[in-house]
């Protein structure tokens, strides 16, 4: 019951955010600094050119297939520097203040603290999102998102609506949640949360054992479930990160692409 009841919160928050997301207006400044995410070396090593790809195209392709691109090319090229994350952060909150400005927020008093946590948290999410199954050689992200769309139907855009969202929560508990929850991707997924955020991850402990058993929290790393993040820096050699140079893309083209995330994060916050 308390399972079910965090994730219909979630999905409350979702929806909202992905309603307001379809219904905002952004700023000329705000939407120059999000198309130069597009070719600033700084972004080069999100591989943000595999999301335009989906936003520029019909935007009704696979959300699985889209993510394994993105990760795929996140994982090979190597890591973000702290440099290029903050610079990142500094471009954006600089370039929409006036939307922060709108919600209460000034620029200086959150650009220090925005850069400092998305340094912080970087790395773990870096390091989860690239792990692999060797069992199936896919990226856990990709089997998981697979193993949902098994359950709730094909996953893209233009399914992220509220009705939806809600009916494929319950399409999960009808259907056992466990079978994607509760895999050797997620628990080393789980298990390296905890290692690098124990204060925070440790709350969700109760609902994961409840969920997956003891034997989910044992620390025992699975064998099947192997890194694939280059270990090494990013460099923005290529002539690759600067293949969109020039390209003008609307905000209404990178509405779907917000929405895609937020229904990505969407559907991992079902098993969390």
């Amino acid at each position: 019951m308390l399972g079910h009841m965090r994730i219909t919160f979630v999905l409350t928050a979702a929806a909202f955010v992905i309603s307001s997301v379809q219904s905002f207006t952004l700023s000329q400044e705000c939407q120059s600094s999000l198309e130069g995410l597009l070719t600033s070396p700084d972004a080069a090593c999100l591989n943000p050119s595999a999301i335009l790809s989906f936003v520029v195209g019909s935007n009704s392709g696979s959300i699985p297939s889209t993510v394994n691109t993105w990760l795929t090319g996140i994982c090979s090229s190597g890591s973000c520097t702290n440099q290029s994350i903050s610079n990142v952060v500094t471009n954006l909150t600089s370039g929409c203040s006036s939307e922060l400005s709108s919600l209460g927020i000034t620029t200086s008093s959150i650009q220090s603290e925005v850069i400092s946590i998305a340094q912080e948290v970087y790395p773990t999410v870096r390091e989860i999102a690239c792990l692999k199954d060797d069992t199936s050689n896919q990226l856990c992200a990709l089997e998981t998102l697979n193993n949902l769309q098994s359950v709730v139907g094909q996953l893209n855009v233009t399914d992220l609506s509220v009705l939806n969202l809600f009916a494929d929560a319950e399409t999960l508990f009808a259907n056992g949640v466990q079978n994607i929850a509760c895999t050797d991707c997620m628990k080393e997924s789980f298990s390296i949360a905890k290692a690098n955020f124990p204060s925070i991850v440790s709350q969700a402990e109760p609902d994961a054992q409840a969920l997956c058993g003891a034997s989910f929290l044992d620390g025992n790393l699975p064998s099947t479930v192997s890194q694939s993040a280059n270990d090494a820096v990013f460099s923005s050699t290529s002539s690759s990160s600067n293949s969109n140079a020039g390209s003008r893309v609307s905000y209404a083209a990178f509405a779907p692409a917000v929405t895609l995330l937020g229904g990505i994060f969407v559907a991992f916050a079902f098993l969390g």
